[in-house]
């Protein structure tokens, strides 16, 4: 039986072992944010933090990173998604999320879709470091599916073993790869430029807000295109909840997103948000790591 962790690695290297990256957009356009008396707050007290399951996380980016201790509350963020088409035709979709967090660090998220002014809850997800959990409840159908993490364990002499096999036959597989590909020699192609500027405070929501503007830009022809392209992201967060309230991104490519928390509450949730509802039926498949006899 395979632990997790070796998986986890083999599949790294697999991928070429250059390491793991992930996005998520949020947002983008413009945001008018409130600006009052800025003081910043002392800083949340983090502990442990894992990941949920693979088919959650993606979703939820409040469920990455670890879990915070004390400081419980509930918002409503909304991120619009606007993208107008070559024929002018312009694409409107307006998302609503509900989020909650009690002092143990439970997470409870409702993401709606609003249509008609009417919002639509499409999915919910609970988020507990205490049972160590993750569930999708599933309305339509009263089924709540839960998702058991593991204990995290150090890496045996014997995974250690296999996994740095694993990295040698990944190098030597990418040697032999780059000497097969050099026998004709290709135009190098201007890579990527990024650029990080630290944004002055600002109050949002009524909490002290950290921000930043990142601008991608992505050389002619890298991507087909013929001109250059900028890629602007602003993002704010509150070191103090250590979640974030605000982002919006100016894609050429995809179109533009706004987010915004448009209400928050620093109260205690009802505990009986994180907990599945009478009549729900459970389903809860082998635990990550788990392999069949």
């Amino acid at each position: 039986m395979r632990d997790l962790s070796v998986l986890a690695c083999v599949g790294l290297l697999a991928a070429g072992g250059a390491g793991l990256s992930a996005g998520v957009a949020f947002g983008q356009g413009a945001v008018t944010l409130s600006v009052g008396q800025v003081t910043p707050p002392p800083a949340p007290t983090m502990v442990g933090g894992y990941m949920g399951s693979s088919g959650i996380v993606g979703f939820t980016r409040g469920f990455v990173g670890g879990e915070v201790k004390g400081q419980p509350y509930s918002l409503v963020e909304k991120t619009a998604t606007v993208r107008v088409l070559a024929d002018g035709t312009t694409i409107t979709n307006v998302r609503e999320e509900h989020r909650m967090r009690d002092s143990e660090g439970r997470q409870r998220t409702e993401l709606s879709q609003i249509k008609d002014g009417v919002s639509h809850i499409e999915m919910v997800t609970i988020f507990d470091p205490v049972a160590r959990t993750t569930t999708m409840l599933m309305e339509q159908v009263k089924q709540a599916r839960v998702t058991h993490m593991p204990e995290p364990k150090p890496p045996t002499p014997e995974q250690e073993a296999r996994i740095a096999e694993m990295r040698q036959k990944a190098a030597a597989a990418r040697a032999a790869q780059d000497q097969a590909s050099g026998t004709t020699p290709q135009p190098k192609r201007q890579s990527a430029s990024s650029t990080v500027e630290k944004l002055d405070p600002r109050n949002i929501a009524g909490l002290y807000a950290e921000g930043r503007r990142i601008v991608n830009v992505i050389p002619a022809g890298q991507q087909g295109n013929d001109r250059e392209m900028r890629v602007v992201t602003e993002e704010w967060k509150s070191p103090d909840l250590g979640i974030e309230l605000a982002r919006t991104i100016d894609d050429p490519r995809m179109g533009k997103m706004t987010m915004e928390v448009t209400e928050l509450q620093r109260v205690e949730p009802d505990p009986a948000l994180f907990q599945i509802p009478a009549g729900y039926k459970v389903i809860e498949p082998k635990r990550l790591g788990e392999t069949a006899e």
